[in-house]
């Protein structure tokens, strides 16, 4: 069923009772997750159903001038957003060539800026499905 796979070599094996209580969190873990994942399909579904009707309602109220709408379950709220385009090295390098002329410049700045980017290190667990 679970083998244990050590990835680092450890100082000495943890007693009996304390593998058996890993390994009961282990199995535990793993029922979580498969509920998660249950839930997670069935949330899916129904936001895609609710993202289906969205453009609907929206173009409804808009026709109409409705920017509110109160409801039984709370307001609804016919919003506008802008957003603007993420940023990329092309986005970058186009618009510092238009303040920097020289392209070895630009480049050395866009190497800068990709370079010297934060980098923070975190860990998760994860499954691989079979």
């Amino acid at each position: 069923m679970n083998t244990l796979q050590v990835s680092e070599t450890p100082a000495a094996l943890p007693p009996e009772k304390d593998i058996s209580d890993f390994k009961q969190k282990v199995t535990h873990w793993l029922r979580i997750d498969e509920e998660i994942n249950e839930l997670e399909k069935k949330q899916k579904e129904l936001k895609k159903l609710r993202h289906s009707l969205e453009p609907e309602i929206t173009g409804f109220m808009r026709q109409f001038g409705i920017s509110n709408l109160q409801t039984d379950h709370g307001k609804i709220r016919c919003a506008t957003r802008n957003t603007k385009q993420s940023i990329n090295k092309t986005n970058i390098r186009d618009n510092l060539s238009k303040i920097i002329p020289d392209m070895t410049h630009v480049d050395q700045a866009i190497s800068l800026i990709y370079g010297n980017r934060e980098v923070t290190t975190s860990y998760s667990l994860s499954m691989s499905r079979k």
